[in-house]
């Protein structure tokens, strides 16, 4: 299934391109091949009865999850002090199962680390509503530490619009966004790095444009408890999910 279980080399983004066909993967990235994806994994996938007929494909399994998110931790604990806590800022719901692995794997590499939360929402049906409505204040363990702020999904960059200038009111020594996955979007592929610099070692996968649930990502609060990352289909879509 491509060669995502690989180090990338020194010429290599360590981004995971998500891809279709593999001449469709950038030479300086790693390739997750989805039609590989789904011939491995989607016959063996466990998921809700209640879903079947949702999905119109595979596109990340769990086991592709969990080994770029160790590579990441292990990023983290190179790059940052040993000697004071580093904030992991989670940014709710959508981030909550990608943030509590990734904290799961610092805890087991023995990075000392804070965890705090701040929940905002942006999405209404299948796209992004474009306001962002926060519930609740950052926290003030932010001031004068170096800060994580974990995401699930980076798409058009109004979250990070809105959270990003709060985050850097508070005076904290350094700030990153991590993310899960970044979308590529054709009409305007550059929204991301208009809005904050992102490091590679810091990001999961690069996906393509479509409407994706599961680990934490949902429609209308439905499809969060998924293991793996899938594509909505039409028939999820027409559910509409659980409406609150």
């Amino acid at each position: 299934m491509g060669n995502t279980n690989k180090k990338p080399s020194a010429n290599k983004s360590s981004v995971i391109y998500v891809a279709n066909n593999r001449p469709d993967v950038p030479s300086n990235h790693r390739g997750l091949i989805t039609s590989q994806v789904n011939e491995e994994y989607a016959s063996t996938a466990i998921f809700p009865d209640m879903y079947k007929g949702h999905f119109s494909s595979l596109l990340i399994p769990n086991k592709s999850l969990q080994t770029r998110t160790k590579e990441i931790a292990s990023y983290i604990h190179s790059n940052y002090p040993h000697d004071e806590p580093l904030v992991m800022l989670c940014i709710l719901k959508g981030s909550a199962p990608f943030y509590s692995l990734i904290c799961d794997e610092l805890s087991q590499l023995g990075h000392p680390f804070m965890i705090d939360f701040y929940r905002v929402k942006s999405y209404e049906g299948t796209g992004s509503s474009g306001q962002i409505k926060a519930l609740g204040s950052l926290p003030k363990s932010i001031e004068g530490r170096h800060v994580i702020i974990v995401e699930d999904i980076v798409d058009t960059g109004s979250t990070l619009k809105d959270v990003l200038p709060k985050v850097e009111e508070l005076k904290p020594k350094s700030f990153k966004v991590c993310s899960m996955l970044v979308k590529r979007l054709e009409k305007n592929r550059n929204s991301i790095t208009d809005v904050v610099e992102l490091d590679d070692e810091l990001i999961g996968f690069s996906i393509p444009n479509a409407f994706v649930v599961g680990y934490g990502l949902d429609y209308n609060e439905m499809y969060r408890d998924l293991r793996d990352i899938w594509i909505l289909g039409e028939e999820g879509i027409q559910g509409g999910g659980y409406g609150l």
